[in-house]
């Protein structure tokens, strides 16, 4: 070990310092520089080493120390595994062990922070095998008298502690359960002697030798919340744990009492109040992974939240991230599905369900539920000062709906998801509850009672978050006519208030309960509240609800055409006006919305529009999900438009052309929605132009990011193919072919099928010359097809596109067969023989008419191609051929051959409505169906009466009636029906 250290060459080091020191200087130039250089020398040997030497020299400037810090736990992840390339040798890992463990009195916290997680880390990989004694020092060294070492002791236990608890593969679960075993009452024994001690502390009144012993006291209890949620199978089976747990309720009276007494000290009340949370974490993790082992602690636990909670005496002790930590803990206990006992209780077969069900009816009663249902409006869901400041200074940051798991921090949606959870749970207590306190609060409040607005928008949030349970209890239609609107014409300034909740509660009502008739004034009322004139969070609160009305199963497009100019204005006007990233993309969702409803009644409008995404797209850069939700709608105005997507292009293909670009780092965010504009606007367009083609150079590195977006890569490739198929063939057939060949080797059977729609579509549009541009894929279809693993509908994609390269080329498909006879070193005719009799065999298997349609007129056309393989198999071949006529040939009157399949004029049904199509690559695709498919274009019964007439003629009436003597007579019998006129000398 030593011969390394000595090993480190000086100057190296010194040039490690250097780029360090330059690291942290405030010249970029020289930052990028000493990153560039850092980057170059990291996997070289004695790097680390270096780092160590720098970070435990206290000499050296913090700074240059934390950056070292830092470049050492990246690298854990990059160079301590053994099988990495580059890996740090065994020797220079135990020295680094060896002095990180050693470096126990680091006096910087950040440097010593850093520490803690670079141990934590090479402990997920060492600890127990190459670093036993790393928790028995740690242990050791938490006993000691030295405050700094214990603290630093138990930062590092802490991290370690987490890292060994965040693994999840059962053998390492099992040996932290077995270590928490071993420690756990050691590590209590610690946390009960701090937490003693600081409570004699609080006691004697000294606030610094307080704030010392709480943060050990915090850090323990860190440790104790692994060791307690992860370190046991069954917690409750402990008594030390469950005595551990007991005694956090007295702690955390302790400690809400005492924070009431530094109030004063910012540092020390930031400090407790982390403790308290702490505590809370505790419990809350103990229910959420052991809820069994918590039943003790129910009812303790909505004891304790209704005595200090909903006491109003004692919420003066309350800070609100406790609050929401203990209501979010009363959810969970309401919430957890064990504790959910089976419909017939008598079945549960859980004894601690029932014991948990049976302690809740007891403490959730109708006095408790009624006083939690209350307080939670009155006190809890209230706006705050803040909350009104906010709006004041940045209404759209107010505006922003708060979704997500903002439940976990933010007091009110907190409050809102307990109060939902209590509702569904006790509907038919709390309903009363709600609709009296409605009742009480009926009437015109005045203007400068901003206290009682405030209460009263409090209590309309919650008759909106409970609108489905209260279905029955509310007639909405003549609330809203007699008491809401009355509220919405109070224009003073604190009414804004009531008015943003009325339009909300609007929104949340308007799924659930609002007749049919309601919904004009519905409209103009949301509409007169987004008027420029208004309040901004007014404003973007009616956007939302008309969102709402318009995303509504009833709703009803020629109802609300009277609205959809000044709709749209006044939609565009917001978007104009507001700033936010997030409110535009809002903003533009309502637009996309109403774009996609009403279809062609917004072209007049969508001029406008379009005048102003360009710029916000250039304005948006740096803002991806706005830039998704622009070309959101984008989509919906392609689609809108229709056949005059041409005037657009402009606008379009910079996007589209930007937004599938790999090699743009955006376009992880954008490309779905840009491959939705791709083929919303190929599919509309009437002709490609030179930009549109262009496109088509993204394609091949598209398909190579996997199967994600194979699907709707497949269909932009086909519409292509339709649109413009000379083109798309001599530009970029053969290297699309190239890439699908490519991928289709490992793609699910799914992603095959799209594969072969396109191959398909190619040989559609133009046989002979996609005949050999798709020859490449073809081996790979028809060995996949002599394997016999590919399920019924791979078969039939396979063999579709086989029969159409059969059609196209014969001699192509033969050389594929001998292309598969060469990789698998057999015979053309061995591999011939097998195909043939795997086709005759496997068309029973395919249902759809066109397909075993396509795949009966190649057999058919392959009986003239004068081989004795395929002649030998002619029984085969005549039956499947018989039974795809008779499939085809429905029972007419008259007795007339028709192929119901072959396109005529007269095929009234599949004329009717045509001219109705507004997408111009549905009707090219049945144009060119109708026009050069021979499903549709070739009446099977006479090109197989053709077929059998040229192979009469072929092999010789001799040989022919040789031939038919191999046919059965069932298949003889519906030959003569299908063919009517005979082969010459009546050899059928």
């Amino acid at each position: 070990m030593a011969n390394i250290q000595q090993s480190i060459n000086p100057s190296v080091k010194a040039a490690i310092f250097e780029a360090l020191q330059a690291g942290v200087s405030e010249n970029t130039a020289l930052i990028k520089e000493a990153e560039i250089y850092l980057k170059t020398v990291e996997s070289t040997p004695v790097f680390h080493l270096t780092l160590i030497e720098i970070i435990t020299n206290t000499s050296v400037d913090v700074k240059v120390r934390w950056l070292a810090s830092v470049y050492f736990k990246n690298g854990i992840d990059r160079y301590w595994r053994k099988n990495t390339s580059n890996s740090i040798p065994e020797g220079e890992k135990s020295i680094l062990r060896q002095k990180l463990i050693g470096h126990i009195h680091e006096p910087v916290l950040q440097v010593a922070t850093q520490l803690a997680i670079i141990i934590s880390k090479i402990a997920r990989y060492d600890y127990p095998k190459e670093w036993p004694e790393l928790l028995p020092s740690l242990l050791h060294l938490v006993r000691t008298e030295d405050d700094l070492v214990q603290q630093r002791a138990l930062l590092y236990l802490h991290h370690v502690t987490k890292s060994l608890a965040s693994k999840r593969l059962a053998g390492d679960r099992r040996a932290f359960q077995d270590l928490s075993s071993e420690m756990y009452s050691y590590v209590y024994a610690l946390y009960s002697h701090l937490s003693q001690t600081l409570l004699q502390q609080m006691e004697a009144g000294n606030a610094e030798i307080v704030g010392a012993t709480m943060e050990k006291a915090l850090l323990c209890l860190r440790v104790m919340r692994k060791l307690t949620v992860h370190g046991f199978k069954t917690p409750h089976q402990t008594n030390s744990v469950m005595e551990f747990v007991q005694s956090l309720y007295e702690r955390i009276k302790n400690l809400l009492q005492y924070r009431q007494v530094v109030l004063s000290n910012d540092s020390l009340l930031a400090l407790c109040e982390k403790y308290l949370v702490v505590h809370c974490k505790v419990l809350r993790d103990l229910l959420d992974f052991h809820p069994f082992s918590f039943v003790p602690f129910i009812r303790m636990t909505v004891e304790f939240v209704l005595h200090y909670l909903f006491q109003p005496e004692n919420q003066v002790l309350l800070f609100d991230s406790f609050v929401v930590q203990s209501l979010n803990l009363v959810k969970g206990i309401v919430l957890c599905a064990e504790y959910r006992p089976a419909k017939v209780i008598g079945d549960t077969k859980e004894p601690a369900t029932l014991e948990a069900y049976r302690i809740k009816s007891e403490v959730f009663t109708p006095e408790s539920l009624s006083l939690m249902c209350r307080q939670l409006i009155e006190n809890y869901l209230l706006l705050s000062q803040e909350d009104l400041h906010v709006w004041e200074t940045n209404p759209e940051e107010f505006a922003a709906e708060e979704g997500g798991e903002a439940w976990k921090y933010s007091l009110r949606p907190c409050t809102g998801c307990l109060f939902l959870s209590l509702f569904h749970e006790y509907q038919s207590i709390l309903s009363p509850v709600l609709i009296s306190m409605l009742n009480e609060s009926m009437g015109l409040i005045p203007p400068n009672d901003m206290n009682r607005i405030i209460k009263k928008d409090a209590l309309y949030n919650a008759i909106g978050l409970a609108a489905f349970e209260l279905f029955d209890e509310v007639d909405f239609d003549r609330w809203f006519s007699q008491v809401l609107l009355q509220e919405l014409r109070v224009k003073e300034n604190n009414y804004r208030i009531l008015r943003r909740r009325v339009v909300w509660l609007l929104g949340r009502w308007i799924g659930v309960k609002l007749s049919v008739d309601l919904r004009p004034l519905i409209y103009e009322t949301v509409l007169g509240l987004m008027e420029p004139s208004e309040d901004l969070v007014i404003r973007l609160s009616s956007a939302v609800t008309l969102r709402s009305a318009l995303d509504d199963f009833e709703f009803s497009a020629e109802q609300f055409l009277p609205y959809l100019e000044r709709s749209f204005s006044l939609l565009f006007t917001l978007l104009k006006e507001t700033e936010e990233c997030e409110t535009k993309m809002n903003v533009l969702n309502v637009m996309s919305l109403l774009i996609e409803l009403l279809g062609n009644q917004m072209k007049p409008f969508l001029g406008t529009l379009l005048q102003l995404l360009p710029a916000l797209w250039d304005a948006s850069e740096e803002h991806n999900l706005l830039r998704c939700a622009i070309i959101s709608t984008l989509v919906h105005v392609v689609k809108g438009v229709g056949s005059n997507t041409e005037d657009l292009l402009h606008c379009l293909l910079p996007v589209v052309a930007y937004s599938t670009d790999s090699e743009q780092p955006a376009h992880v965010y954008l490309l779905d929605d840009a491959l939705a504009l791709w083929q919303a606007m190929i599919e509309s367009l009437s002709q490609a132009n030179p930009q549109v083609l262009q496109l088509l150079n993204n394609m091949p590195q598209l398909l190579e990011l996997g199967s994600e977006n194979l699907i709707i890569c497949c269909d932009i490739l086909k519409a292509y193919i339709y649109l413009c198929p000379d083109e798309f063939f001599a530009m970029y057939g053969s290297r699309i072919v190239n890439v699908l060949m490519e991928q289709i080797v490992d793609m699910r059977p799914e992603g095959e099928i799209r594969v072969m729609s396109v191959i398909e579509s190619m040989l559609v549009n133009r046989p002979e010359t996609a005949a050999s541009i798709v020859s490449p894929i073809l081996p790979f279809v028809v060995s996949s097809l002599l394997d016999g693993s590919s399920t019924a509908l791979i078969i039939t994609s396979f063999f579709s596109a086989i029969s159409r390269v059969v059609l196209a080329s014969k001699d192509i498909f033969f050389q594929v067969i001998a292309e598969v006879a060469r990789r698998e070193k057999q015979t053309p005719e061995f591999v011939l023989d097998k195909f043939m009799t795997l086709w005759i065999d496997k068309m029973s298997s395919v249902f759809a008419l066109e397909k075993k349609k396509l795949l009966a007129i190649a057999l058919a056309s392959l009986l003239t191609c004068q081989s004795d393989i395929i002649l030998d198999k002619v029984c085969g071949l005549f039956m499947r051929i018989c039974e795809t006529i008779n499939d085809i040939l429905p029972p007419t009157d008259s007795g007339e051959e028709i192929d119901r399949l072959v396109y005529t004029p007269g095929h009234i049904q599949a004329d009717e409505g045509e001219e109705e199509v507004d997408n111009e690559h549905l009707k090219r695709y049945i144009s060119t169906r109708r026009s050069l498919d021979p499903v549709f274009t070739l009446p099977l019964p006479t090109y197989f009466r053709n077929q059998i007439t040229q192979l009469e003629a072929q092999v010789g009436s001799s040989r022919f009636q040789d031939m038919t003597q191999t046919v059965d007579n069932e298949t003889l019998e519906m030959m003569r029906n299908f063919l009517g006129s005979q082969p010459r000398n009546n050899q059928l």
